[in-house]
Order: C-alpha cells, then sequence, then structure tokens
C-alpha cells in the first residue's frame, strides 16, 4: 500500500468515527437540568452604593 492509500483511509476512517460520534450525540440530545424550568441568575447584584464588597467595619473602608 502505498502512503497516499494509507493517508486516504486514515482520513475516512477519522470521518466515519466523527460522523458515528456526531450521530450518538444528535440521538441522545443534550442533557437538561433538573428544577422549576426557570433560568436562576448565579451573579451577584452589586449593592446600590457602588461599592464592591461591604463586608468588614466601616471605618476600615474609607
Amino acid at each position: 500500500m502505498g502512503v497516499t492509500t494509507k493517508l486516504g483511509l486514515y482520513a475516512v476512517g477519522l470521518v466515519v468515527v466523527f460522523a458515528a460520534a456526531f450521530g450518538a450525540g444528535s440521538i441522545t440530545g443534550p442533557v437538561l437540568p433538573e428544577g422549576d424550568g426557570s433560568p436562576s441568575e448565579s451573579v451577584e447584584q452589586a449593592p446600590d452604593d457602588g461599592r464592591d464588597h461591604v463586608d468588614g467595619d466601616e471605618e476600615h473602608q474609607r
């Protein structure tokens, strides 16, 4: 077998493997999170006064 034939077969093998993986992923679909269906925000909101941190003593933050 020549180098061109080996590389061609290797490329075809890669295409077959990736097509099979894509097909299996399409069949199973994404795993949805359990819950009430409403999206929840995980980002903390800044306080109304614009400061980043409100922990600790007020005297040390000035």
